[in-house]
């Protein structure tokens, strides 16, 4: 086979010599990635919080235990077994909650500030929350803990009751922490050791608060952004906001029930020490007799 013969390729005296055009194509490739790296910055956030791993909430309470008679979605007196495995149950020394002696046990013994509570792992929506509370040790300035619409530890509402005499309501959205309506006086709450029947009523956006068969007021505004308080003046009016025996949000719609106590140091340097005690949990529908 001939050898395949290649033309000669030689420029010419006098001819131009014709330059490659500049590849701009890069500039604009460049241009592209910086703009998509800036985006990716400014919204990773949102971007994270998008891909996160959402809560998976435990079974829901929505059949009465009797068929409909009294409305009963759940009862324990801590003394059954079968009724109190469901309770989250801990004690890491310095917070703990254990099912002792016929009760569901919830202490706290910090040097700061220090919260927690036992979880019921059953999801509720509208529901009528019936529960004997009673500090058996720890000073009075406490705090008997009651959370619900429970969905992680950064998103429920709470409410507290303390052995000297007080309540407030707060919430927590997002990890942070917000109060509701402030702490307040009320001569229905047993001080010391005595037992305090507390009730809770939710009815979709609505929420009601009972102790000892009385229900308590609340000085609140439905601007997360104006924080009212009670007149120091007259423990009955609420300065900023409105005084309400309701108080209403539609942020979560559901969640757990929890129960918990608050310690809370001495002036003297004393550690947070709070031990509560809670029986008799009744759960029902809003509507059952």
């Amino acid at each position: 086979m001939a050898k395949r013969q290649s033309d000669e390729v030689t420029l010419r005296r006098g001819e131009k010599v014709r330059r490659r055009g500049f590849p701009w194509w890069i500039i604009l490739l460049g241009l592209i990635v910086l703009i998509g790296a800036g985006a990716a910055y400014i919204f990773q956030g949102r971007i994270r919080e998008e891909i996160k791993p959402r809560a998976t909430l435990p079974p829901t309470l929505a059949a009465p235990v009797d068929g409909g008679a009294t409305g009963v979605l759940y009862q324990t007196a801590f003394d059954d077994p079968a009724s109190t495995t469901v309770w989250e149950t801990f004690d890491d020394g310095r917070i703990a909650a254990t099912l002792k002696d016929g009760m569901l046990v919830v202490s706290v013994n910090a040097l700061t500030d220090t919260g927690t509570w036992s979880g019921l792992n059953y999801t509720v929506q509208d529901f009528a929350l019936d529960v004997d509370a009673t500090k058996i040790a720890g000073p009075d300035d406490n705090g008997i803990i009651v959370v619900f619409r429970l969905t992680d530890k950064e998103n429920y509402n709470r409410f507290d009751v303390s052995s000297d005499g007080y309540y407030a309501l707060s919430v927590a959205r997002g990890g942070v922490r917000r109060t509701v309506s402030e702490f307040n006086a009320s001569p229905a709450i047993l001080q010391g050791d005595g037992l305090n029947h507390l009730r809770i009523v939710a009815v979709g956006d609505t929420f009601t608060f009972e102790v000892n068969g009385t229900r308590l007021p609340l000085c609140w505004s439905a601007d997360p952004a104006i924080q009212p308080l009670w007149d120091p003046a007259n423990p009955n009016q609420c300065l900023g906001g409105t005084l309400s025996d309701s108080w209403q949000n539609a942020d979560l719609p559901q969640g757990k029930i929890g129960l918990g106590a608050q310690g809370i140091p001495g002036l003297n340097g004393e550690p947070a020490t709070a031990t509560i005690a809670f029986d008799n949990v009744v759960i029902k529908a809003p509507d059952a007799p």
